[in-house]
């Protein structure tokens, strides 16, 4: 049985200042002893079979003692940690050691822990629930958006020339004759005449009037970089002797373009627009249509109103985040972001080059939201502990199986993987916290005399979501 003293330290750290019976110390050798001796060649013994004191005087005391440390205090530490009744939210640091064989063990281990959370009664929380009315001009404008997806691009007949609102694949390179060469030398597809092209500064424009395989050198401008604005570190230091620093100057350069292939937009007729929808009149398309926005528009109410009730939630709450439990959700958005641009078919490496930033710069950009979510996560699993929320096992079990849709695995090969990583455990945690600001926003949306409609059409894709964020940063 170990013997624990806690003292209290600044920002949730914690000093364990820990003891256990000479009985743990012996232990530890004599398990020690076992392993070494296995492993370790002595001359004039069979491996495995050297005495424990020959062994001492070939190996090393001090090595032997090491090697049981090495187990004895992570076991130790860990009883400590329940004896104690904290929840540790980073590895411990150990000094101190007193281990020597008859002795007893003591250490210290500091560690910061889960912080205490300060909520003030949040049961006067009032956050109205407003729909805004989809209007007639609101179901125009999807018709048109509708008809604009439905609409493709046809190559243009004979010589046309192309003009704003066609299209055409090209290939363009940077060339010599600008204040610098572009280093860009490839091919785009369909990009469309009139329309500004980041990329190609002056592309939209030298486009118009070309004709397929006719090629044509343009000149391009690009903005200046941080013009009118100052680093921290330019704003810290002094103005040179000859005034105040120019801001950099627009940069030209010059492209060629060849135009490979023409093209003209052709958008259904109204009969072909309702045979591609199955529809019979523009009036069903157009009651379609309002639904499908009704549908988003409580959809997206929902999810401004809980967060709001998020936000008022913890306007309520006094917590000190410690900075580790910062710095692992910035590193858990960080990845979640690399994910993200694999997805659109670029890596971060390629985004980095191409912003001029660096993954220090990205991980700064976080550093508030991974403050906001970590506080958002501590509160929550206040609210629901006090709220006493319980989530269905049937609700754990459809996230479990929507994550087995996503990967393409067998569900209960999925809940194995969850569990054996440690991942099941934090699904559950962020559907109690999911539900416990539904119980809260739900009271608040009643109290402001606007009561939430029963029903959450999206509820399930949202916990899956939720669900695989966690799954994701185990």
């Amino acid at each position: 049985m170990v013997k624990v003293k806690v003292d209290k330290l600044e920002r949730s750290k914690v000093s364990l200042s820990v003891e256990a019976p000479a009985s743990v110390v012996d232990a530890a050798l004599d398990k020690a002893y076992k392993t070494v001796v296995k492993r370790v060649n002595v001359p004039g013994f069979r491996r495995g079979k050297a005495p424990r004191y020959i062994l001492e005087r070939y190996y090393g005391k001090e090595s032997l003692y090491e090697e049981a440390m090495k187990d004895v205090l992570p076991e130790q530490y860990r009883e400590a940690v329940k004896e104690a009744n904290i929840e540790p939210v980073d590895d411990p640091e150990f000094d101190e050691v007193h281990f020597k064989q008859g002795e007893d063990l003591a250490f210290k281990a500091t560690v910061y822990v889960r912080p205490e959370v300060k909520l003030e009664d949040y049961s006067d929380i009032s956050v109205p629930y407003e729909v805004p009315p989809v209007t007639d001009g609101d179901v125009s404008q999807q018709m048109e958006y509708l008809k604009e997806r439905m609409s493709e691009l046809l190559p243009l007949e004979g010589e046309q020339a192309l003009e704003a609102g066609n299209f055409a694949s090209c290939h363009v390179k940077g060339i010599e004759g600008g204040t610098f060469k572009a280093d860009i030398d490839q091919d785009l597809s369909y990009v469309e005449v009139g329309r500004e092209y980041g990329l190609v500064p002056g592309l939209a424009e030298a486009l118009k009037g070309m004709k397929k395989g006719e090629t044509k050198e343009f000149t391009g401008t690009y903005p200046a970089e941080n013009a009118g604005a100052k680093s921290s570190k330019d704003a810290e230091a002094p103005e040179e002797a000859g005034g105040p620093k120019q801001a950099e100057q627009p940069r030209q350069t010059r492209f060629l373009v060849e135009v490979k292939e023409c093209y003209r937009k052709h958008v259904p007729a109204e009969e072909e627009f309702l045979k591609n929808l199955s529809r019979s009149t523009m009036d069903e398309v157009m009651q379609d249509l309002r639904s499908r926005l009704t549908a988003m528009r409580i959809d997206s109410a929902r999810r401004q109103h809980s967060d709001k009730v998020e936000e008022a939630l913890l306007s309520k709450a006094t917590v000190d985040v410690p900075g580790v439990m910062i710095e692992r959700k910035q590193e858990d958005l960080y990845q979640r972001f690399t994910q993200r641009l694999q997805e659109a078919g670029t890596s971060v490496e390629a985004y980095l080059r191409s912003t001029g930033r660096t993954s220090e710069d990205i991980l700064k950009d976080f550093e508030k939201d991974a403050e906001r979510d970590v506080k958002r996560d501590l509160v929550l699993d206040v609210v629901s502990a006090k709220e006493d929320v319980k989530v269905p096992e049937e609700t754990v079990n459809n996230v479990v199986e929507a994550l087995a849709r996503e990967t393409g695995k067998d569900v209960q090969a999925m809940k194995t993987t969850l569990e054996l990583r440690g991942a099941l455990a934090g699904i559950e945690q962020d559907l109690l916290r999911l539900e416990a600001l539904r119980q809260v926003a739900a009271r608040a949306a009643q109290k402001a005399g606007t009561p939430l409609p029963a029903g959450e059409p999206r509820a399930e894709a949202a916990e899956a979501g939720a669900a695989k964020g966690v799954a994701g940063e185990k």
